[in-house]
């Protein structure tokens, strides 16, 4: 009887049939060793607090220069093509300009109303428009504004630069070198361009001693204090930069001290605008002062053409870094320190005023002067532009079709809407034609279109003869009964007091009835001449001659 051999776990039958007589015999495996092999110690490496090196690099330094340079070139040339005659805002600066610089240098009387007119302090930015205009004429003092409009964005980079990277830098300012308010006012003869670099200033400085003393935030005061002089509009930037000293100190100390940043801010600025009435001046400005109201809607669309993606592109790249912060967007010279709440107080900071602007506007109905004031909230919303664009591009540039999408749509926007703020209102030069014919040395006018006679017609006129209607006029009938405002100037023009009466449909609603009202009842005046807005709007120009 034969039994079948028994199989090991060990053994085969497949091993076995492998195995041929001549192959030499494996040694067997040896036996474990009873002792535990000691392991050489090893420590997990620290990790860098951001994923890229912090350290300067000149390659990066250099590219980033390269960069902004072309985003300054884009700028004025955006700037630059756009040429028309002095718009009446431009007009009264320089006017008024040259006066107050000719009464500093030469003590020369000052003749002129329209210092009045000057939404700031006279005596900062009206020399300086006036020092370019008598260089220059118009063109030299667009040019000033051009270079103020310049630094800012240089400024404006090194601010984010040092808030985050070069990257959402570049992103930022290039969104912002091409939207409509920095094309137009960085081409437009008015207080509002010093006013914007000198609120930039104010940032910068603010951001750059956020890790430095408390006290250093007192650097920041007089850049702040003197934009709000130079422009009353820059009130609308003042809250926010209270804000952003203690946004920006938080995350490197405690709370209290930070606080106390903003409050030190807020002391030595309202402390700055205490001389000469100032601080007075600019709490009781209003952007409707001397307009008329416009339509809820016409205001809202300008709103959404004028600054509406951009603010967009700030409020999603405010919302995707509070939400979460990226290792690439750490400052360079820290780690991810900020808590949430940290990063929602530098978003509102930074995004406060670009919705403040548009909001108190259509408040009041208001559109003349938006386009100069939206230019506060755009600067200091445009590191968190320049975050948007770089969250919609991704990491490792995943998609950057999207960023050049928004960045072209950016800029068809700005190039279109810059050129028809540039060609708003009706035909300056036609105007000049009929006011230059029945114009006299000896004559005397009333206009609601301030500062456009007294600037182009200055050889064949006088000084005074052009008296501003806008806010009112004083005048004394011939029974000696005293009138003021728009009664005084209505009781001008039924006396005959006036050749020629020029009216303007943006003027104050209660303005422009009087004197319409008064021109009708006169009998002694008759319309020569009406010019409209080749773009559409409602504005309209109209000549009254006494005969």
């Amino acid at each position: 009887m034969t039994t079948e051999p028994e199989f090991s776990p060990a053994f085969s039958p497949a091993a076995a049939a492998d195995v041929h007589p001549d192959d030499e015999p494996v040694p067997a495996a040896p036996e474990p060793d009873d002792q535990a092999v000691e392991l050489a110690p090893y420590t997990i490496p620290e990790v860098a607090a951001i994923g890229w090196d912090p350290a300067p690099s000149p390659r990066r330094r250099w590219i980033a220069r390269g960069l902004l340079a072309a985003v300054l070139t884009v700028q004025a040339a955006l700037s630059l093509r756009l040429l028309a005659a002095a718009h009446p805002d431009e007009a009264v600066a320089m006017v008024a300009g040259r006066q107050q610089l000719s009464h500093l240098l030469d003590g020369a009387t000052v003749t002129t109303d329209l210092v009045d007119r000057i939404a700031g302090s006279p005596w900062l930015y009206p020399p300086l428009a006036g020092a370019a205009a008598n260089a220059g004429g118009v063109f030299g003092a667009r040019t000033l504004s051009l270079a103020f409009a310049l630094v800012t964005t240089v400024l404006l980079y090194s601010l984010t630069r040092r808030l985050f990277n070069e990257r959402v830098a570049i992103c930022g300012i290039a969104a912002y070198a091409v939207v409509q308010s920095t094309v137009v006012v960085g081409y437009y003869a008015a207080p509002e361009a010093l006013a914007v670099l000198l609120v930039a200033l104010a940032a910068w400085t603010v951001v750059f001693t956020a890790r430095r003393p408390v006290a250093l935030v007192l650097l920041a005061a007089p850049a702040a204090a003197l934009a709000a002089a130079v422009a009353y509009s820059a009130v609308f930037a003042l809250p926010a930069l209270l804000v952003l000293a203690v946004a920006t100190a938080w995350p490197h100390r405690r709370l209290g001290p930070a606080l106390l940043r903003g409050l030190l801010l807020a002391a030595a600025t309202a402390g700055a605008l205490l001389p000469f009435g100032l601080l007075d001046d600019v709490l009781t400005w209003s952007p409707g002062l001397g307009h008329a109201a416009r339509p809820f809607g016409e205001t809202l669309l300008y709103v959404a053409q004028w600054g509406g993606l951009f603010t967009v592109l700030a409020v999603a790249g405010a919302i995707a870094y509070v939400r979460r912060e990226q290792l690439n967007e750490s400052p360079e010279n820290g780690g991810l320190t900020a808590t949430r709440a940290q990063r929602a107080l530098l978003g509102l900071a930074l995004t406060a005023t670009a919705l403040l602007v548009p909001a108190v506007h259509l408040g009041l109905g208001t559109s003349q002067t938006m386009f100069r004031h939206l230019g506060y909230g755009l600067l200091l919303a445009t590191p968190v532009a320049g975050m948007g664009l770089t969250r919609l591009v991704g990491a490792h540039f995943r998609h950057p079709q999207l960023g050049i999408l928004v960045w072209v749509a950016l800029l068809a926007l700005g190039l279109e809407q810059s050129s028809l703020r540039y060609q708003s209102g009706p035909d300056s030069g036609r105007l000049l034609a009929v006011l230059r014919l029945h114009s006299t040395p000896q004559g005397r006018y009333l206009t609601e279109v301030d500062g456009l006679a007294d600037y182009y017609l200055v050889a064949v006129g006088a000084p005074g003869q052009w008296v501003p209607a806008r806010h009112g006029t004083d005048y004394r009938d011939a029974a000696g009964v005293q009138h003021h405002g728009d009664e005084g100037s209505a009781a001008a023009i039924r006396d005959g007091q006036y050749a020629m009466v020029v009216l303007d449909s943006t003027a104050p609603s209660a303005t422009d009835r009087a004197l319409t009202a008064a021109l009708a009842t006169a009998g002694h005046y008759r319309l020569i001449a009406q010019f409209t807005s080749p773009t559409g709007d409602s504005s309209t120009y109209r000549v009254y001659l006494k005969y």
